[in-house]
C-alpha cells in the first residue's frame, strides 16, 4: 500500500511543482502541432523501443518513461482540445478530479460482474468495459452527489488549487 501511494505521489506531486511547465507545454503544443506530432512519434518509438528491451521496468527508467508518458498525455490532449472533435475528452479532463474520486465503485464493481458471470471471456474487452463504466459512473456518482447537496464530496479544498478558484453568479440581498 505505501509503494502504490508513493508510485502515485510522485506524479500528483510532480504536477504541482512543475504546473508551470506542463501550461507552457500545452501552450507550445497548440502553437507547434505539427512539430508535437512529430515529438510525440518519436516519443512513442523510443518508449516502444525501451519496453521492448525490457529496460522500462528499471527505476530511474520507469520514472522517466513516467513522466514522459505523462508530457505525451498532455500534448495529445492539447490537439486534440485544438480539434474540438472530442469534447466529451475534454469534460472528463475538466472533471477528471471527479473521476479519480469516484472511479473505483463502479470499476469494481463492473469488474466483478463481468467476471463472476464470465459472459466475456477476452480481458481485452472486459477492460474497455470496465473502464467506460468506472468513467460513465464516476460522473453519475458526482451528478447525485450534487443533486442531493453532497457536492462538498469532489471539491478540491482551496489550499490546493493551482490557479484561482473560478467565481461562480452570486445572488445578491433583496433590498
Amino acid at each position: 500500500m505505501i509503494d502504490e501511494f508513493c508510485a502515485r505521489f510522485v506524479y500528483i506531486y510532480s504536477g504541482c511543482l512543475f504546473a508551470e511547465y506542463v501550461f507552457a507545454l500545452s501552450k507550445r503544443a497548440r502553437a507547434h502541432p505539427m512539430l508535437a506530432l512529430a515529438v510525440l512519434a518519436i516519443w512513442a518509438v523510443v518508449n516502444a523501443g525501451l519496453v521492448a528491451l525490457g529496460v522500462s521496468e528499471w527505476p530511474i527508467v520507469s520514472l522517466m518513461l513516467g513522466l514522459s508518458g505523462a508530457c505525451a498525455i498532455v500534448t495529445i490532449g492539447t490537439l486534440l482540445a485544438r480539434a474540438h472533435s472530442l469534447n466529451f475528452l475534454r469534460f472528463c479532463g475538466e472533471h477528471s478530479i471527479v473521476i479519480y474520486l469516484a472511479f473505483f465503485l463502479p470499476m469494481a464493481s463492473t469488474r466483478t460482474l463481468l467476471l463472476k458471470t464470465g459472459l466475456i471471456h477476452d480481458i481485452g474487452t472486459v477492460s474497455l468495459i470496465v473502464t467506460i463504466a468506472g468513467v460513465v459512473g464516476s460522473v453519475a456518482i458526482w451528478r447525485i452527489a450534487r443533486a442531493s447537496r453532497a457536492n462538498f464530496l469532489f471539491e478540491r479544498p482551496d489550499a490546493f488549487w493551482i490557479a484561482p478558484k473560478k467565481a461562480g453568479p452570486v445572488l445578491q440581498a433583496a433590498e
